[in-house]
């Protein structure tokens, strides 16, 4: 269970990856009490399931969602167990709408006064690390029984998480006592292409017909894509980021999180170029470029390799991939199910 972080632990964040933790206590997903995990079991074995075209996992719907069947568990120990800090952002997405720069941004802004954006080639963490490696993804350490790894990290933690806002539990979003929640959308068309490209790694015979047709079903992982987005679009206690206007304008975007998070950046600061600065370290360009972004895997929903994270990162690829038909349904769809709610996509 995630506690005060005692107060001779180091100012966060950390990078997660060089964090060590003996734990003797802690237990794997199937060394629970044994009554637990039957419970479980059962509980799990009864819904409704299916197999993820993208990946080769299956997939439970619980609460309305498509999630990945050990990431059942896993929503049921966060909702049980998982306490945050005041001071704790999360960063939470649908997979392939930014999260892997939004990640990067994220760090890079919490810790810039340990780790300047500018430091020479050994110097930054997001340069011998991919951003993956700095932040926890908040379901896996869940579903690994691995929540001792969490509570050793220093204030401020940042973490990641692709669960519906449902998922997680209320204190998180509580005025006063919750942390700090902030959220990146894509344009829907943009995002299911993106999905494929980064995806077909695994499963190179799933064509891309098939993964539009599973997300405009609502059967996509972490879906229905439209719940998850709205989920977050109406909570007043979530930064809601467009990942066309990240690109658009990514040093004002960057100021926008800071401030948001409570470390705004000083005048000296800006004059000083840190913004900037952040910004070009997180590039795509300069990402793609560093050793740990070109090479190894990242174990998030299998284990996928972490050149395929870095790819084009632009707007409105969908016009290369998409039929007529295919734009006027997934259009039409968006239309309905955003329908009286604000939020629009152009």
């Amino acid at each position: 269970m995630a506690t005060s972080t005692p107060s001779s632990a180091p100012f966060g964040p950390v990078p997660f990856e060089d964090v060590v933790v003996i734990d003797h206590n802690e237990l794997a997903t199937d060394q629970r009490p044994t009554t637990e995990a039957a419970d479980l079991a059962t509980m799990v074995s009864s819904l409704p399931t299916k197999i993820e075209l993208n990946l080769p996992i299956r997939l439970s719907l619980y609460h309305g969602f498509w999630l990945a069947e050990h990431h059942v568990p896993a929503a049921i120990a966060l909702q049980r167990r998982f306490v945050p800090r005041p001071d704790d952002v999360i960063v939470a997405s649908l997979p392939k709408c930014g999260t892997t720069w939004l990640i990067a941004l994220a760090f890079a802004v919490m810790s810039r006064r340990a780790h300047p954006p500018d430091a020479d080639a050994d110097g930054h963490p997001l340069r011998r690390l991919n951003p993956h490696q700095c932040v926890p993804f908040l379901e896996g350490l869940f579903a690994r029984g691995q929540e001792a790894k969490l509570d050793a990290l220093p204030s401020p933690r940042l973490i990641n998480t692709h669960m519906p806002l449902a998922m997680l539990p209320t204190t998180t979003t509580t005025r006063g006592g919750g942390c700090k929640i902030v959220y990146v959308c894509r344009e829907p068309k943009d995002m299911v292409v993106s999905m494929w490209h980064y995806t077909k790694r695994l499963m190179p015979t799933v064509s891309f017909a098939e993964t539009f047709e599973s997300y405009c079903d609502g059967g996509k992982i972490y879906g229905p894509f439209w719940d998850h987005i709205i989920g977050y679009w109406r909570s007043d206690s979530v930064l809601f980021l467009r990942y066309e206007e990240l690109l658009r304008d990514p040093a004002e975007n960057v100021r926008k999180l800071a401030r948001f998070i409570g470390m705004p950046f000083s005048m000296a600061e800006d004059q000083a170029g840190v913004v900037d600065a952040i910004v070009e370290l997180c590039s795509l360009d300069k990402m793609r470029g560093f050793e740990g972004n070109r090479t190894g895997y990242v174990d998030l929903q299998g284990r996928i390799p972490r050149e395929t994270l870095f790819r084009k990162g632009v707007v409105g690829d969908w016009v290369n991939h998409m039929t007529p038909e295919m734009v006027r349904r997934m259009d039409d769809i968006v239309a309905d199910k955003f329908r009286g709610t604000g939020l629009a996509f152009k």
